[in-house]
């Protein structure tokens, strides 16, 4: 997972080093920079993993502009293209943008409807649509470099993890997973969606992002994570995290984040933080901890994007990513 880092010439050569080192994809994410143009310096900088968003906020763009950027980072990639889209975190869209995005189901469904036939439209072909929150009359000039793209929809809680299973190529499942979510709350709610809808369920894909702190001081690791964790409640909380706590009945310490973070108590925060989210949603410990639990996930998760969590006295810039090269090597 890249977008995060201090400059563009950090991020392409983390994509390099991220390929030669066995990763399947490097997705960039929406965040300090601009997921899209991220993409294409990773597009640029490597030659055969697949790259991705994940995610694109559709309250930033227009689905057919999305879209058309998709067709054109496929093209740049020879096919080699993914679009993850979601929602965002809907106090930051108030904040930055002026956006309400507090009622989301209808737009997503509408959103994703659109996104798809944009990527697929061939050329010289209309897409059509009326929906109650977007629609689009729209002819493509030249035919897509693949006869469609995969477009991921952001997902956690129930209602829209079954939106993406009627409607999307796969259910971007966030940081904070545990086998559990996976296993019992995504996967039967995506694929029951996916087959009320009239489609193969087998064909959904099950990405998920997951927060990686490996250390081979393990308290060290522990500690990172909670820092972590923690800050995903400031300065404001997202409910996508607090969706996925309160599922896997987390809610004291959520309700406890509340009070302490915000109040600037932040080690009481860490010090909360329970076990068994450190070691049942994160990836935390040394390489060969980590490696392990990530085999916890075979058959549940297609793939997990990393979501690196920086470490105590760690080197600065590239080099810091030596141990998540170095177990990406050990699991690829």
């Amino acid at each position: 997972m890249l977008g995060f880092e201090d400059s563009i010439a950090t991020i392409t050569e983390l994509a390099r080093q991220g390929e030669a080192a066995g990763c399947a994809t490097m997705y960039t994410v929406e965040a300090g920079r601009n997921a899209i143009t991220c993409a294409a310096a990773v597009i640029g900088a490597t030659e055969r993993v697949r790259v991705g968003t994940y995610i694109v906020n559709a309250y930033a763009r227009s689905p057919w502009l999305a879209g058309i950027a998709a067709r054109d980072l496929d093209e740049m990639s020879d096919g080699r293209f993914v679009l993850g889209v979601g929602t965002g975190n809907p106090l930051f869209n108030k904040l930055y943008m002026g956006e309400d995005s507090s009622k989301p189901m209808a737009k997503m469904r509408d959103y994703i409807e659109v996104l798809r036939a944009v990527v697929a439209g061939r050329g010289g072909e209309r897409v059509r649509h009326e929906g109650a929150e977007h629609s689009i009359r729209w002819r493509a000039t030249w035919d897509p470099t693949r006869p469609s793209i995969p477009v991921y929809l952001s997902a956690s809680g129930p209602n829209m993890v079954r939106l993406a299973g009627e409607v999307s190529d796969g259910v971007g499942v966030g940081i904070m997973s545990s086998t559990t979510f996976m296993r019992d709350f995504v996967r039967p709610n995506a694929m029951a969606a996916a087959e009320a809808a009239g489609r193969d369920p087998s064909t959904l894909d099950f990405p998920m992002g997951a927060l990686l702190s490996v250390n081979d001081d393990v308290e060290q690791a522990r500690d990172a994570i909670a820092g972590r964790i923690c800050g995903l409640f400031h300065p404001v909380p997202h409910p996508y995290y607090d969706s996925q706590l309160r599922q896997l009945g987390h809610g004291d310490f959520v309700e406890q984040a509340y009070e302490l973070i915000p109040a600037g108590r932040m080690r009481e925060a860490m010090d909360l933080v329970p076990d068994e989210v450190i070691d049942t949603m994160t990836i935390t410990g040394t390489p060969a901890e980590c490696a392990r639990r990530i085999a916890e996930y075979e058959g549940l998760a297609d793939e997990i994007v990393f979501g690196r969590v920086p470490q105590p006295e760690e080197p600065k810039g590239v080099a810091a990513f030596e141990p998540v090269f170095e177990l990406a090597s050990m699991v690829a």
